[in-house]
């Protein structure tokens, strides 16, 4: 990490310390709406989430006028513990309120990453992003892997107390609301930049390359299948350990797996370009082998598979897309409606995923449902590979952004 400037590495640090309070409590949220309510009551939320969400990140161009990235990136936090509070105040009463709730999450999400990934933009080098995002990655499953287990951890040994399990998910959301606060500290005053030269006349009248609708793609089916699938195979899991300490110690090791991959990434991507395919098909061949053994050796199967290879194919996507945000003409300022573009297709897509999910488990069984809409989505990470690879090789045409 040494090659990283001090920005870098404070941006990396930020976000370790948001996924940590993500990944504490993500996973044991949508056990808690699952358990006292059913699938159709976690993917109702995840819709109203990802739909508040989608609206919010279309909605910082508007906010960057009036607001600085660092002060938004702060409400955003304010706002996630806020949420976490809530849960911890209405209890098993949360699930009357999944919609108002999931609208305050994406609210939190939205405003958090569109400043986030502007303050990455501007921060980053374009020369040494494989290392950058390979170290992202690397503190992203690290800080992924430590919360479930100590989530799950948590949840246990308060349940084996006169408290109860009701008391044991109250005491992590309460916690990860802390952790949100310890974060707005360290945020603190980021570097100062321009004010955005932004109008959202620029989306509608944007002149897309080739290159650049081809990113938009790549970000369209990483929608369709990234969220949601994180959802489902997190309620399978579930169904299947049937404890959540095991749940979390099962994540944590997939994340850890994650974490090495990310960082051998950085060297195996500089070297052999092509090595996104190793995620791609591998990310395929995990969905498929969980779908088809829902027991503890498909469980493993997965986590290996996926925790080994998918770090490939994310660390390319991100520089895919950066790169072709440098090659755009003008400065960062005139380029932010290409930032917007992409997260509103990542987020419609994710919307869409979730309302598909809900109407499908709206058929018969839930869990024999869920575990057959598994089998459509190794289809998504391969088109990506698709993409990426007809990304590169198309025609280097500079993206128009005076229009």
């Amino acid at each position: 990490m040494r090659n990283l400037s001090v920005d870098e590495r404070k941006l990396l640090i930020i976000q370790g310390f948001d996924i940590l309070a993500a990944s504490l409590a993500g996973i044991f949220v949508t056990v808690f709406f699952f358990a006292h309510g059913d699938l159709r009551v976690t993917t109702l939320y995840n819709i109203a989430a990802f739909a508040s969400m989608t609206f919010f990140l279309g909605s910082s161009g508007l906010l960057l006028r009036y607001f600085s990235s660092g002060t938004l990136m702060k409400v955003s936090l304010v706002a996630g513990s806020l949420f976490y509070l809530l849960l911890f105040f209405l209890k098993d009463q949360s699930i009357s309120y999944v919609i108002p709730l999931g609208i305050l999450s994406g609210f939190s999400g939205g405003i958090f990453w569109a400043t986030y990934n502007l303050n990455q933009y501007i921060l980053s080098h374009s020369g040494n992003r494989i290392s950058y995002f390979g170290w992202g990655g690397a503190i992203f499953n690290l800080a992924n892997g430590m919360g479930p287990a100590l989530g799950g951890l948590i949840i246990t040994v308060v349940s084996k107390t006169s408290l109860g399990v009701m008391n044991g998910y109250l005491m992590l959301f309460f916690l990860v609301a802390l952790i949100n606060g310890i974060t707005i500290c360290i945020i603190g005053k980021l570097p100062s930049h321009d004010d955005l030269q932004f109008s959202y006349h620029h989306i509608w009248q944007n002149r897309r390359s080739k290159r650049w609708k081809l990113v938009l793609g790549q970000n369209a089916a990483l929608g369709l299948y990234d969220v949601a699938i994180g959802t489902v195979t997190g309620i399978l899991l579930y169904v299947i350990l049937k404890n959540e300490a095991v749940l979390g110690l099962v994540l944590t090791t997939a994340s850890l797996f994650g974490m090495v991959a990310s960082l051998y990434a950085i060297p195996l991507l500089k070297k052999h370009p092509s090595a996104f395919w190793i995620g791609s098909i591998g990310s395929a061949v995990s969905i498929i082998l969980f779908a088809l053994y829902q027991s503890p050796i498909g469980v493993w199967l997965f986590i290996i598979i996926s925790g080994f290879t998918a770090p490939m194919l994310s660390n390319k996507l991100s520089t895919v897309y950066f790169g072709a945000l440098d090659e755009a003409k003008g400065g960062w300022q005139q380029k932010y409606h290409l930032l917007l573009e992409r997260d509103i297709v990542l987020g419609i897509f994710r919307t869409m995923s979730y309302i598909g999910l809900f109407v499908l488990l709206g058929f018969g069984s839930e869990i024999q449902l869920a575990k057959s809409w598994l089998l459509l989505l190794p289809i998504m990470p391969i088109l990506i590979g698709f993409l990426i690879k007809k990304s590169i090789t198309s025609q280097n045409d500079v993206l128009d952004t005076t229009s």
